[in-house]
């Protein structure tokens, strides 16, 4: 599997052509296609967290809780990360950066 990412101007017809690079073989494929607004702006949203005394709605959320509490007991909570931090971790692990 491969992501893609194409940035595009959308016409008012609405219309959208891909040229696909070689590494992609003929044949059948399953392809997503996920409308992502590019928004300069979006990377100056404020994020507001949740906080703790709200209770889990999912599972998950119970889970990361649970695991947040453990390493806390442990010692082993790292110290939170700036939003730059993050988005940096994200590029890093998804290959984006360089080195």
């Amino acid at each position: 599997m491969q992501t893609l990412n194409f940035e595009c101007e959308v016409t008012a017809e609405r219309d959208l052509v891909l040229r696909l690079p070689t590494t992609i073989t003929p044949g059948r494929h399953r392809i997503a296609l996920v409308i992502d607004p590019v928004n300069p702006a979006a990377d100056e949203l404020d994020v507001i967290p949740v906080g703790d005394g709200v209770p889990p709605r999912t599972a998950l959320w119970a889970r990361l809780n649970a695991l947040r509490d453990q390493a806390a007991r442990d010692g082993e909570l790292p110290d939170p990360m700036s939003w730059e931090e993050v988005i940096t971790e994200v590029q890093r692990r998804r290959g984006e950066l360089d080195g």
